[in-house]
């Protein structure tokens, strides 16, 4: 089954993590429940136990035990899963900029990110391969230390990428052409996300990877599927619906997400969720006064 990216949502990042990494083991009673998303950021899956039916982009895949799944950055995806079944998949997010910053020219981790493989982007791993990964885990799991903790989960990060590009690495490379790219692009989302509450343009964003605005457009547009402007709108938009769970006022949320003219936000937000920010809001807070 197609999942199509226009019906597929955007997951902002503020509704998953803080930092630049994040690891869950996601179990029947704490599953993570969408309709098909994508997200700025990449994923790694490891399922121990027959979780239920994958979905991206073109593919289906009926996810067992020992499967490993790689979900590159803005790739529509949903998991269907199966309710009756006691599993467990241990999930990690992570930026673009840190799974950057993790590889090494020898090893570059967006060689098993990306499409380079015909197993892409399910690897099924051997009871005798995947006993490295759980020994990892159940070392995590078990031991529990008052300081460093984050230092500790970076590394364990660190360690299961390392078995991840060791079992999934089939000898075919991301040019350094492609790699420069994912580079630019890693640097366009952080200034994004570092910048979201002010009103820049995209001649500021341009700039800050020296490249003119058509090529930066047109280079996000290709790798990503998505217009750059869009992308913008849409974060912004997910920003804002974060703001709206909480205690701010629409105007707030508005202000803090970089727009200036409620009634451009208003109009952007309901083309983009279907609803006004009020209607929103009071699914969260239905006792809250919508007089913002």
């Amino acid at each position: 089954m197609h999942i199509d990216m226009k019906s597929a949502t955007l997951m902002s990042k503020s509704d998953t993590y803080d930092g630049d990494y994040n690891c869950v083991m996601r179990r029947p009673r704490n599953e993570f429940i969408s309709g098909p998303h994508f997200h700025d950021f990449y994923e790694f899956v490891i399922y121990l136990g027959n979780a239920g039916i994958f979905r991206i982009e073109d593919g289906e895949y009926l996810v067992r035990r020992g499967d490993i799944v790689l979900i590159d950055i803005f790739k529509a995806h949903t998991l269907l899963y199966n309710k009756t079944e006691s599993y467990e998949r241990f999930s990690v997010s992570i930026d673009l900029g840190l799974l950057i910053s993790f590889s090494t020219p020898e090893c570059n981790l967006l060689d098993v990110f990306h499409k380079c493989s015909d197993r892409h982007p399910i690897y099924h791993l051997e009871e005798q391969h995947l006993q490295k990964y759980l020994n990892l885990l159940n070392d995590y799991m078990k031991t529990q230390i008052s300081r460093g903790k984050e230092i500790r989960e970076k590394a364990l990060v660190h360690q299961l990428l390392a078995y991840i590009y060791s079992d999934c690495y089939t000898g075919e490379h991301a040019d350094a052409t492609d790699s420069h790219h994912t580079e630019i692009i890693a640097r366009l989302i952080s200034y994004i996300n570092a910048h979201l509450s002010e009103d820049f343009s995209l001649a500021q964003l341009s700039a800050e990877v020296n490249y003119s605005e058509y090529y930066v457009c047109r280079l996000f547009s290709r790798l990503t599927g998505k217009p750059l402007t869009k992308y913008i709108q849409e974060k912004r938009i997910r920003e804002a619906c974060c703001l709206l769970k909480g205690q701010n006022s629409i105007t707030q949320a508005a202000e803090q997400v970089g727009f200036n003219n409620y009634s451009y936000f208003y109009k952007t937000f309901r083309k983009i969720m279907g609803m006004g920010p009020a209607e929103y809001q009071n699914q969260f807070q239905p006792s809250r006064k919508t007089a913002n």
